[in-house]
């Protein structure tokens, strides 16, 4: 038990190493997240005109959804990174009726215990700045639409996306490959990791009744497990800010540590995964392994059972374009393959039953 606990101290202290040494990267990163700022108090309802400063305070403290209320072809020339497009003109048609009601949970008007109003998110809608009335348009038509509650209030800024881009705050332009994928046929439910999950089944399956095999059984479980915690891993590790956000949407990380967290938790995920695979520290590597997959599954299941459809963070994909339905069901695919993964890692655990008869 001794050597365990040191092995887990070995891996703890060098995950805090490396996510200083990235720390020290990241510009304008803190470790304490202090705009943190889940419930928002709501003091009036409708439409109400902010200065780009305002927005911006918003954006940092993650307490608002942007809806770029420009045509696609703006949009994709430069928009507010994260923001989503709905155009005015296009705002009722059918194609955008599913991403505004996944969008209507998340700024709906809560009431706690004082009877005070507060939402988690608010929206956010900007144009083309000078002389554009479409953010303005949108806010007063969407204000009085059957989307959202009636007493929603959206906020919308007039100096729009040019004056955003040119005090260089955050942007994204859509280049011509980005276009070439939204082209391209939607991608199908599946995965790579969903097809690595059945082969290995398949395979596990087979070895489990054939004794000359069946030692090979732990091997495949280690390799695929310490393979999935790189992969899920990796993009974390290059974007702790989008990281942090992610978390923050789970609503169970008290203070403001999502920062602390978004910073450690991949690097402690990797030096896991290279452990697996290099067959060092097994033991410890399998429980913790066990240990974090549970804690997975009781955070998107609690998230999935209060009405949440967001993406579970596991690759920071972008699921921000997808329905409340097709981020729930993605919620759901995750937990499944969490559980899959648990059981490989109690198969590394127990890997002495599997062990080959001499």
């Amino acid at each position: 038990m001794n050597s365990l606990i040191k092995q887990f101290l070995y891996i703890f202290g060098l995950s805090i190493i490396f996510g200083f040494i990235r720390y020290f990267t990241i510009e304008d990163y803190h470790l304490i997240n202090l705009n943190k700022s889940k419930k928002v108090s709501v003091s009036s309802s409708g439409p109400i005109l902010i200065n780009i400063d305002s927005a911006k305070e918003m954006y940092d403290s993650n307490t608002a959804i942007f809806i770029d209320a420009r045509d696609i072809d703006e949009f994709n020339d430069g928009h507010v990174l994260g923001s989503l497009n709905i155009p005015y003109d296009n705002v009722f048609d059918f194609e955008y009726e599913e991403l505004l009601d996944s969008l209507a949970l998340s700024v709906a008007v809560k009431n706690n215990s004082n009877g005070d109003n507060w939402v988690e998110k608010f929206l956010v809608v900007y144009c083309s700045g000078e002389g554009c009335s479409l953010s303005e348009d949108w806010a007063y038509s969407m204000s009085k639409s059957d989307f959202f509650h009636e007493d929603i209030t959206i906020f919308y800024f007039e100096e729009g996306y040019p004056v955003w881009k040119n005090s260089k705050y955050p942007i994204k332009v859509v280049d011509s490959s980005d276009l070439q994928k939204n082209i391209e046929p939607e991608k199908t439910f599946f995965d790579f990791i969903d097809y690595l999950i059945f082969i290995s089944i398949i395979f596990i399956f087979i070895f489990y009744f054939n004794d000359s095999y069946r030692y090979l059984i732990p091997i495949i479980s280690r390799m695929i497990l310490g393979f999935i915690f790189i992969y899920f891993s990796w993009d974390k590790i290059l974007d702790p800010k989008l990281f942090s956000g992610v978390i923050q949407n789970y609503d169970i990380v008290p203070f403001g540590f999502e920062n602390l967290i978004a910073l450690f938790l991949p690097y402690f995920e990797f030096l896991i995964g290279v452990l697996l695979i290099l067959g060092i520290f097994v033991d410890i590597s399998s429980i913790i392994s066990i240990s974090l997959l549970i804690m997975f599954v009781l955070m998107i299941g609690q998230a999935y059972l209060r009405g949440k459809s967001i993406d579970c963070g596991c690759l920071l994909s972008d699921l921000n374009d997808s329905s409340s339905y097709d981020k729930r069901m993605y919620m759901l695919k995750r937990i499944v393959q969490d559980i899959c993964f648990i059981v490989y890692a109690i198969i590394v655990k127990y890997r002495i039953r599997f062990k080959r008869d001499k």
